[in-house]
């Protein structure tokens, strides 16, 4: 073994003390080696100078023993040199270190067997192959090893006795070895434990001081003592001397004495065996400071009234500093949680247990109160989601931590309702087992299971969006703020015919026709800038091939959560096919337009509102009829065009058209500049759709004044023609016959005086002329019935009706109303008479009626004729099968704009009525 300094020093010491006692005559003195190790125990010798000595006290039992000691290491695997007084240094070198085990010489395999191993010729033994070349060469032939275990069992190490002759061990040999191990065993133990006294005396020194701790002692005699000069130290007044005690009290702080004293009274009287108590004492220098004092009684007389006390002082001021700062903290921490509403944890892990606050139950749905919450404990990993219970037990590892020493988790958990929801896990661990597994956690859960429903209803709606993008019917696309395409959908590649990956290599503008491009960037310019949300516009785009595609585009701006532009959304059909029937259609209503602006008079449209038609568009042909607009039109109303009748005819033929029937009707109308203009309207209801009620009007109104106006001089031209006749007939040819009949007359009374035989001839010829004169009075009367001469309006009415008696046949009545005279012109009154002529003649041919009545009502307003039979009547379809005598009589009602109309009477038969306006 190498000799140090130290083990210089130590081992010249003991020889002084060796050095006086008794020799004995052996070489070897077994007294001097003996007192020399009892010298050396009784010393703080290092371990290795305790060990040299016992080898070298062993060596005295016999002649050519080399004694050896060797320790096992802190590994518990190796031996190392301990003491080896005898042996050259290089052989302990050589073969240091001996691992422990089966064949690693005497003293590797001692240790391993726990048991003693003699080795009676180490070049012939097996468990010496690895070392006898060595033993060998020093002279070292047998080895005898034991080990060295302390009183619990432990190796210490082995001792060994080397010889340089093949040797067995005696009984005596063999017991005197398992001595010297015993007495190893001994030494290595009180060394250890006197290693420990003193590495625990050191300790506590370094403590009290490092520490500021306090020692002291007291008695009841007023004996008091302290460890060091502590009190000096921290400015305090050890009041050493007599009263003690009671001086050391005095100097208390007053809120603190009571507790002082009460406590330590206690421990004084038996009540508890020791105290513990924290006070403020007064300093030399004034000022408070905090002590805590632990004390405790070591001894009492017969009564138990204590007679000793020990215990220690702590100044803690700092620690009371830190006491209200953490209790400041403590109470922020609660006010946060509070106020937050934090759900905070502890969880046990090896327990699986987690205690929460209240805000953590009603996270859960759990029904406690703020104490309840205190007190209850819920399992964990059970309530966790099968799911999430692996991915969550590994959290808690250093990986999962951030620099902080934090970690996050997002995981389900069983709440009161059995249902699971969803939280954020935010804590660390707080404990940890030897092995660094996790034993405590903390953390606070934050309920997201709102958040992660939204993500899941978000993630849903991304892949609805994402299938309706890819398969929706028209173009999709997704453009950054220049006009990059960022994504594009199938529907979109086919509308202008080129691939995805084409399109995402280029930009819209691209593709876009240059007269659309700067309306679309301008929208885009202002989407950007907030002034509109999106915008619609019809574009057209290059085609691949070339053609024109028309579009129609609507676009929004998506932002960020920052409000930056991230992209344009657009959605993108194609209107190529319906610009080009627009196209078609303006060309089909410029035609039509120009068809109906050709028409003489006009081509109206108009819809039914409550049954009734409105114009809603006219062509140009209407100003020249009307004298003004549609607008102007409606603006006036109808009264300020037509007379009551014709408003009347007007809307009974509406009525018509809404019921699905056409119409087609003479109108006359009063225009703006005063003239007077006929109409014949032809018009037609329209249903917009299948099965749809009508609801659209389309007509034609032609101009038919002229006609009119020629139809009324015709009708003048052979009016005045007929009174030319009437009157020629009457008073000429009626005049020149009443002279042959009175020639003939004359003639005939002549020659029946004279009895000449022409006599009858000339009767018969003067009758006659009597009966020519008769009809040509009626020709006359035909031609002109309402001439002055024959009375008007009403005589001819009453004449017509006289002319028809008949004693075979219906009986023919005429009355006349007249409470206003007649202002009626002709030819008003002609078609008037005609109309009842004709309707009279009707009655008589085909009603087979006993009495038909003609009446004639004259009022300031109107002029009423009324034909009324007690026939058949009219059949169902009669109106639609008119012959032509009701047609002239309708068309005769419409010259004049009166009202006429054929209906079955009250009692049966048929009521004729016409009816016109007089002229103011």
């Amino acid at each position: 073994m190498p000799r140090t300094a130290e083990n210089t020093n130590w081992a010249a010491s003991v020889d002084s003390i060796v050095s006086r006692a008794p020799r004995s005559a052996s070489h070897r003195d077994p007294l001097r080696a003996q007192v020399r190790l009892l010298a050396l125990l009784s010393s703080a010798a290092p371990l290795n100078v305790l060990l040299g000595a016992l080898a070298s006290y062993v060596e005295t039992w016999t002649e050519g023993l080399h004694c050896t000691v060797l320790l096992v290491d802190p590994t518990g695997r190796l031996l190392r040199p301990g003491a080896a007084p005898s042996l050259p240094d290089a052989y302990t070198r050589a073969i240091d270190p001996v691992p422990i085990g089966i064949g690693e010489g005497s003293c590797g395999t001692a240790a391993a067997r726990r048991e003693m191993v003699v080795v009676e010729d180490v070049e012939r033994s097996d468990l010496w192959t690895k070392y006898a070349p060595i033993a060998l060469s020093y002279g070292l032939r047998a080895c005898w090893s034991v080990p060295i275990v302390d009183d619990a069992g432990a190796l210490l190490g082995t001792l060994a006795l080397y010889y340089r002759e093949r040797r067995a061990p005696s009984t005596r040999e063999t017991d005197l070895i398992q001595f010297a191990s015993s007495l190893a065993a001994f030494v290595m133990q009180r060394h250890r434990d006197g290693e420990r006294l003193r590495t625990t005396d050191a300790r506590l020194e370094a403590a009290i001081w490092g520490t500021d701790i306090g020692l002291w002692t007291s008695g009841i005699d007023g004996d008091y003592s302290r460890f060091d000069k502590w009190c000096e130290r921290f400015d305090i007044d050890p009041c050493d001397g007599p009263d003690q005690d009671r001086r050391w009290r005095e100097r208390i702080h007053p809120e603190d004495v009571e507790r002082y004293t009460r406590t330590s009274d206690d421990a004084a009287r038996g009540v508890i065996e020791h105290y513990v108590v924290d006070y403020r004492i007064l300093t030399r220098s004034g000022r408070w400071r905090w002590l805590h004092e632990r004390g405790k009684v070591t001894a009492r007389d017969g009564s138990g009234v204590a007679q000793r006390f020990v215990g220690v002082c702590f100044v803690i001021d700092e620690q009371k500093k830190m006491e209200a700062a953490l209790r400041t903290a403590e109470d922020r921490y609660q006010l946060a949680v509070d106020a937050a509403r934090l759900p905070v944890w502890e969880y046990d892990v090896d327990g699986d247990t987690v205690i929460g606050n209240l805000y953590w139950h009603q996270v859960l749905g759990h029904d406690v109160t703020e104490a309840e919450a205190a007190r209850r404990v819920e399992t964990w990993r059970s309530n966790i989601h099968p799911d999430d219970v692996g991915r969550l037990s590994q959290v808690f590892s250093g990986d999962a931590a951030d620099a902080t020493g934090f970690f996050e988790s997002e995981f389900r958990i069983r709440a009161a309702t059995g249902e699971y929801k969803w939280l954020l896990d935010r804590g660390r661990v707080v404990e940890r087992a030897p092995d660094g597994a996790p034993r405590k956690v903390m953390g606070i859960s934050l309920d997201i299971d709102a958040r992660k429903r939204m993500e899941t209803v978000l993630r849903e709606s991304e892949q609805r969006f994402r299938g309706a993008f890819e398969f929706a019917a028209i173009g999709m696309a997704l453009v950054a703020p220049d006009g990059r395409w960022l994504r594009v959908n199938r529907a979109l590649c086919g509308i202008v015919g080129y691939t995805a990956e084409e399109l995402l290599t280029t930009t819209f503008q691209a593709i876009s026709h240059p007269d659309d491009l700067h309306a679309d960037m301008e929208y885009m310019r202002q989407l950007l800038d907030g002034s509109r949300s999106h915008y619609d516009m019809e574009k057209r785009y290059f085609h691949k091939d070339g053609h024109i595609v028309w579009i129609l585009l609507s676009v929004s701006l998506v932002r960020d959560d920052a409000g930056q532009p991230m992209y344009f959304v657009g959605q993108i059909q194609d209107i190529t096919a319906r610009k080009h029937a627009e196209s078609q259609l303006v060309d089909s209503e410029f035609r039509y337009r120009t068809i109906a602006n050709l028409v003489p008079g006009f081509v109206f449209e108009g819809v039914v509102r409550d049954g009734h038609p409105q114009p809603t568009w006219v062509s140009s042909g209407f100003e020249r009829v009307y004298g003004c607009n549609l607008d102007r039109f409606i603006e006036l109303g109808a009264k300020s065009f037509y007379d009551e009748a014709t408003r009347a005819r007007i809307l009974a033929g509406a009525s018509t058209i809404a019921q699905g029937s056409d119409l087609n009707i003479d109108v006359s109308l009063w225009s703006t500049d005063g003239v007077q203009r006929w109409l014949r309207v032809v018009a037609r209801g329209v249903r917009t759709g299948p099965g749809a009620v009508i609801d659209r009007v389309l007509g034609v109104a032609q101009d038919i004044t002229e006609q009119k106006r020629l139809e009324w001089a015709v009708g003048e031209a052979t009016y005045q023609e007929q009174q030319r006749l009437g009157k020629e007939i009457h008073d000429g040819l009626g005049q020149e016959l009443m002279e042959v009949a009175l020639l003939a007359r004359g003639l005939a009374a002549s020659a029946r005086k004279g009895h000449q035989p022409n006599a009858d001839e000339l009767d018969r010829l003067s009758v006659l002329a009597s009966r020519t004169i008769s009809t040509c009075h009626a020709i006359a009367q035909g031609l002109a019935p309402l001439s002055e001469a024959h009375g008007g309006l009403v005589q001819a009415l009453h004449d017509m009706v006289d002319r028809q008696y008949d004693p075979s046949g219906p009986a023919v009545r005429f009355n006349a109303i007249e409470d206003a005279p007649i202002r009626l012109q002709w030819p008003s009154t002609d078609h008037v008479f005609r109309i009842a002529q004709e309707g009279l003649t009707n009655a008589l041919k085909h009603a087979g009626a006993q009495s038909i009545n003609v009446t004639l009502d004259v009022q300031p307003d109107t002029v009423r004729l009324e034909i009324s039979d007690d026939g058949v009547g009219l059949s169902p379809h009669a109106a639609e099968s008119a012959g032509l005598g009701l047609k002239i009589m309708r068309y005769r009602a419409a010259m004049i704009d009166a009202h006429l109309s054929i209906a079955p009477g009250e009692n049966g038969g048929t009521l004729l009525i016409c009816e016109c306006r007089q002229p103011a």
